[in-house]
C-alpha cells in the first residue's frame, strides 16, 4: 500500500475530528466540526486512492463531487457559529442551496467535464474548466459569507472571521497547487498540497475549539508579515550571492549572502510591524502600569490610577480590583469569603471568561463560575499565583463587544502580579507610616502630660486662693485672664497631639511652613528640655508659603527631631537642635541640624531605605516613612554627607506651588 501525503492528511483531517469532538461534545459547533472534518478526510482519501493509481477516472470524479459539496459543509459549519442552539433540521433549509450546487456537481462529475486529460497518470487530475467553476463558487461563497457576516457580533463574529479565514486560504491552496502542479508539470506540488490544507482546516478547527479565543485579523496580519520577510530576505540572499559570486569565492560570497540576509531581517522586522499592525487593545498596558506602580502614591489612589490605566488600555466601562481582607475577597461590588467554592474555582483556572466556560467540557462547578459572571456582568477575571487567591480583577465587555483575546489575556496575566505587589506595598507602607504615626506620639505623651501639668498647677492655685482674694478686682482680673491663657494652651496641645494621631489621607494645601515649624518646636521643647538638649531656630526664608500637608510636615520634622534628641543622650557638653529655613528658587529649604555624632559613613549610603537604623530598638522604618511621605506630596528629604566632627544635617525641599505635570 503506498502512504502518500494524501492518506497521511486524510488520518490527520479524522483525528482532529475525533479531538473536536472529545474536546466539549455538548457543543454544537464542535460536532459540526467533527462532521466537516470526516467529510475532509474522505475527500484527502479520495485524492491518495488517486494518486495511488486504480481506477483513477472513478476516483477523480468521486473527489470532485466531495470537493463540490465543500462549501456546503462550510455553510453548515458557520451556521453552528451563528445559531449556536440550533438543530440540524433549522440549520439545512439555510444551506439548501450549496446542497443543491453540489448536487449539480454530481450530475456535472459524470461527464468529462471535471477531466484533465494528461498524457501522463500522474498528471490527470481535475480540469481547469471545473476549477474555474469551483473557484467561482468559492468566489460567491465567500461573498455571501460577508453579508451574512454583517449581523454577527461579539465572540460569534471572530469565530466566523475565523471560519471565513480557513476555508478561504484552503480554497485558494487546493486551486493554486492544482493549476500550477498542472501548469508546470510538477507532480510534487500535487502531492504536497493535501498536507497544506489539512494543516489550515487544523489550524482553525483548534482556533474554533480552544479556550483561547483568537483574532483572525492579528493572524492573518501575522502570516502576511513573516511572508514578506522571508520573501524579502530570500531575495537578497539570492541576489547577494549571485552577486559575489562574481568577484570573490563561493563559500565567501555565501557567508557574505547570509549575513546580509540576517542584517536584512534584523532591520525589516520593526518595520514590518509597523506596516502589519497587530498590537491588541492591552500592548502599552504593561508599561502603564509600571509607570503608576513607580509612583508613591497612597492605597486609594493608586488603586484608582490602575483602574483608569486599565480602563483606558481595554476600552472598558468596569473595573474591579479585588483583594483579600479579612478572609474575604472584597474591592469593586464583589465581596466573597475565600472559602467559597467560586473563589477556589477561580484561584484553580488563574482566568475565566465565558467563552471558555463554553468550549472548555470539564471545568468544575461551570454552573458557579457562570452565575458569578453574570452576576457581576464580567467579561474576564485574571487572578494572582500563589497557594490562596488574595488578588484578582474583572473587567466587564469592551465597548467594542469584542471579547478578549488569548494574547490580551496573557497581557493582563503578565500585570496582574505588578498590580497586587504595588497595591500591597503601598498598603504596607500606610500601616506603617500609622504605626510610626502613632509611635511619634507616644514619645510626645511624657512632653504633653508635663506641659498640660504646669497650666494645671497655675489654675489650681488660683482656685485655691480665689475664696480670700474674690473680692479684689485685680485678683479677678488675673484670674480670669489666667484661666483663659491656660486653658487655650491646653487646647491647642491636644488639639495637636489628636491631629497627629488621627489616620489621615494626605492632601497638599497652601500654608506658612515657619508655623508649621513653630508648632512643632512647641510639641517637642519639653522633651528637648527634659534631655537637656537645646532648641534653635533660624527662619531665613523671605516667603515661606508652600504647597504640602502640614500635618505629613509636623509628622517629619517630629520625626527628625526625636532622632536628634536620642542621638545625643549620650553626648556630653552642649547639646542642640537648630531648625533652618532659606528660600531655594521654586522651594523653600528646611534644615534640621544637631552636634551629635553624625552619621556612620556606612550607614549614610542606605540612610533612607527600610530597616536601616544604629538604635537599640525600633525597626528602622523612620526615615524610609519620612521620605514616602515626602514623596508622595512632591517633596524631597536628603542627608548631608558626614563629616568627623559635625552632626547630622537633613535638608527637606518643599514646593513653593504645584508641580507643572
Amino acid at each position: 500500500m503506498i502512504l502518500s501525503t494524501a492518506l497521511w492528511a486524510a488520518i490527520a483531517a479524522g483525528v482532529t475530528g475525533v479531538v473536536a469532538l472529545w474536546t466539549n461534545p455538548s457543543r454544537r459547533l464542535n460536532g459540526a466540526l467533527a462532521v466537516a472534518s470526516l467529510h475532509v478526510g474522505f475527500w484527502l482519501f479520495g485524492l491518495h486512492l488517486l494518486v495511488a493509481g486504480g481506477h483513477g477516472d472513478f476516483w477523480l470524479r468521486t473527489t470532485a463531487v466531495l470537493m463540490a459539496l465543500l462549501p456546503a459543509h462550510a455553510w453548515l459549519v458557520m451556521d453552528a457559529v451563528v445559531y449556536p442552539g440550533a438543530n440540524w433540521r433549522e440549520r439545512l433549509p439555510r444551506c439548501l442551496g450549496w446542497l443543491v450546487f453540489g448536487i449539480l456537481m454530481f450530475g456535472v462529475a459524470l461527464s468529462d467535464f471535471v477531466i484533465s486529460h494528461h498524457p501522463d497518470p500522474s498528471m490527470r487530475y481535475w480540469s481547469t474548466r471545473y476549477l474555474l467553476v469551483m473557484g467561482g463558487a468559492d468566489l460567491v461563497f465567500v461573498a455571501l459569507a460577508f453579508s451574512k457576516m454583517q449581523g454577527v457580533h461579539g465572540v460569534r463574529r471572530m469565530e466566523f472571521q475565523l471560519l471565513l479565514l480557513g476555508g478561504a486560504i484552503s480554497a485558494l491552496l487546493v486551486l493554486l497547487s492544482v493549476g500550477v502542479g498542472v501548469w508546470l508539470e510538477e507532480p510534487v506540488i500535487l502531492e504536497l498540497m493535501p498536507l497544506a490544507v489539512v494543516a489550515v482546516f487544523i489550524g482553525t478547527a483548534w482556533a474554533l475549539t480552544s479556550r483561547r479565543v483568537l483574532d483572525a485579523r492579528h493572524i492573518l496580519s501575522a502570516v502576511m508579515e513573516r511572508l514578506t520577510l522571508v520573501a524579502g530576505v530570500v531575495l537578497i540572499v539570492w541576489s547577494v550571492q549571485q552577486l559575489a559570486q562574481q568577484f570573490v569565492h563561493v563559500g565567501t560570497a555565501y557567508v557574505l549572502a547570509l549575513a546580509s540576509g540576517l542584517w536584512f531581517a534584523a532591520e525589516m522586522h520593526p518595520w514590518l510591524k509597523s506596516v502589519f499592525p497587530r498590537n491588541s487593545r492591552l500592548t502599552q498596558l504593561r508599561r502603564a502600569v509600571f509607570r503608576v506602580a513607580r509612583k508613591d502614591l497612597r492605597p486609594e489612589a493608586m488603586e484608582n490610577a490602575f483602574v483608569r490605566v486599565i480602563k483606558d488600555r481595554t476600552q472598558t466601562g468596569r473595573v474591579a480590583i479585588m483583594m483579600s481582607s479579612r478572609s474575604r475577597l472584597v474591592g469593586g461590588g464583589v465581596d466573597l469569603p475565600i472559602d467559597q467554592p467560586v473563589v477556589k474555582l477561580l484561584q484553580s483556572l488563574r482566568w475565566l471568561t465565558p467563552e471558555r466556560l463554553e468550549r472548555e467540557k470539564s471545568i468544575e462547578g461551570r454552573e458557579t463560575l457562570q452565575a458569578f459572571l453574570n452576576e457581576h456582568h464580567f467579561a474576564i477575571v485574571v487572578t494572582n499565583v500563589g497557594p490562596a487567591l488574595s488578588f484578582a480583577i474583572g473587567l466587564d465587555l469592551p465597548r467594542t463587544q469584542r471579547p478578549f483575546t488569548h494574547p490580551e489575556i496573557t497581557q493582563l496575566l503578565d500585570v496582574v502580579g505588578t498590580i497586587e505587589t504595588a497595591l500591597s506595598r503601598a498598603r504596607y507602607l500606610k500601616q506603617t507610616q500609622q504605626a510610626e504615626q502613632l509611635a511619634t506620639v507616644g514619645m510626645l505623651g511624657a512632653s504633653i502630660a508635663h506641659e498640660i501639668r504646669n497650666p494645671l498647677v497655675s489654675i489650681k492655685t488660683f482656685v485655691q486662693l480665689l475664696p480670700d482674694h474674690y473680692q479684689e478686682a485685680v485678683f479677678r482680673d488675673k484670674f480670669f485672664r489666667l484661666i483663659g491663657d491656660e486653658v487655650g494652651r491646653i487646647d491647642r496641645m491636644t488639639e495637636q497631639l489628636l491631629d497627629l494621631s488621627s489616620p489621615r489621607v494626605l492632601a497638599a494645601s497652601s500654608v506658612e511652613v515657619h508655623t508649621v515649624l513653630s508648632s512643632c518646636v512647641d510639641l517637642v521643647a519639653s522633651k528637648a528640655e527634659d534631655k537637656g538638649v537645646k532648641l534653635i531656630t533660624d527662619f531665613q526664608a523671605a516667603s515661606d508659603r508652600v504647597r504640602t500637608d502640614p500635618n505629613a510636615v509636623k509628622q517629619v520634622i517630629l520625626n527628625l527631631c526625636f532622632n536628634a534628641i536620642q542621638a545625643q543622650e549620650q553626648k556630653s557638653g552642649e547639646r542642640w537642635i537648630r531648625i533652618e529655613t532659606t528660600k531655594n528658587n521654586d522651594y523653600v529649604e528646611v534644615a534640621v541640624i544637631d552636634n551629635g555624632p553624625g552619621i556612620a559613613q556606612e550607614v549614610w549610603a542606605h540612610l533612607f531605605q527600610p530597616f536601616q537604623t544604629t538604635k537599640s530598638s525600633g525597626f528602622g522604618l523612620g526615615l524610609a516613612i519620612c521620605k514616602d511621605i515626602l514623596s508622595s506630596l512632591q517633596a524631597s528629604i536628603t542627608a548631608d554627607p558626614p563629616v568627623n566632627g559635625r552632626g547630622a544635617t537633613f535638608r527637606i525641599l518643599l514646593p513653593c506651588q504645584p508641580p507643572t505635570s
